[in-house]
């Protein structure tokens, strides 16, 4: 059996509250996707690190970058739109990074934040943010794109890390890497973001003489005779009219579009303009 401190990653899906083990070439994988909170930390150790000192260490710049251009082809071959590399969010991913490193916890919330805390203390106002983490035992040595393709592989094999990486609507994203001189453990910090300048704001209005009920996205809403209200919204958003559990009428309202919802004939609709 290989030793402990030789190489690995394992799985770690904190979204589904669960532990998984993925083999990747034979090397288990750490790694945990955030999209919702949950606090477990971790903390790695090493009795004696001699033998297992690399002589050669990847280029971990060049690893975070081939990591964003292998992320954005798959999300192309996907589907989805690319991203790009982000200042503030780099910034925010390589300080996350140092800090797992230099202090050997690893976690979401290893240093007393989440996510969106972090982002937000480098003056990134997000509309989204997604945030993929992994630790990665190679401390006999690993060259640059080995490293770089058994990161990306890991988090792409993985459901949670994989619905981050294919996030509809991000646009922004950061990778960075950082090794610990204490274990050799490298510590990978993958995030992305849709900033909120990028969000969208429309205007319901109810000009009928009863309540009325619609939704946007997943959540309903009542909404009285004669008042309206205003939504900002990360995506696109669809509004459905419901009659009961019925949708009778559906729009896709561009950025600062107003809907009416009015009464015709006895029949709901919903209607564009003031």
């Amino acid at each position: 059996m290989a030793n402990a401190a030789t190489h690995g990653w394992s799985i770690k899906q904190v979204s589904s509250f669960c532990c998984m083990l993925l083999l990747i070439a034979s090397f288990p994988l750490h790694a945990a996707a955030q999209s919702s909170e949950e606090h477990d930390v971790e903390v790695v150790s090493a009795e004696d690190m001699g033998p297992f000192r690399p002589e050669n260490d990847p280029d971990l710049k060049k690893v975070a970058q081939s990591i964003v251009k292998q992320t954005n082809d798959f999300r192309e071959s996907e589907g989805q739109e690319p991203v790009s590399t982000d200042e503030q969010l780099q910034q925010t991913a390589q300080d996350f990074a140092d800090y797992m490193a230099e202090t050997n916890r690893y976690g979401h919330t290893a240093d007393g934040r989440g996510p969106g805390q972090r982002v937000t203390a480098h003056e990134y106002t997000y509309c989204i943010v997604a945030e993929n983490i992994a630790y990665h035992f190679h401390t006999r040595g690993i060259a640059t794109q080995p490293l770089a393709d058994q990161a990306f592989t890991g988090w792409k094999n993985s459901p949670g890390h994989r619905r981050n990486m294919l996030k509809p609507y991000v646009t922004e994203t950061a990778v960075a890497l950082s090794q610990s001189e204490s274990t050799g453990v490298y510590y990978a910090v993958q995030l992305f973001g849709r900033p909120k300048s990028a969000s969208q704001s429309f205007s319901l209005k109810n000009q009928t003489p009863n309540d009325i009920t619609y939704q946007v996205g997943e959540r309903s809403f009542l909404l009285p005779p004669r008042y309206s209200r205003t939504h900002q919204v990360c995506r696109p958003p669809t509004v459905k009219l419901l009659q009961g559990e019925h949708v009778i009428a559906e729009r896709e309202p561009s950025e600062g579009t107003t809907l009416r919802v009015v009464s015709s004939d006895g029949k709901l609709q919903l209607q564009a303009g003031e």
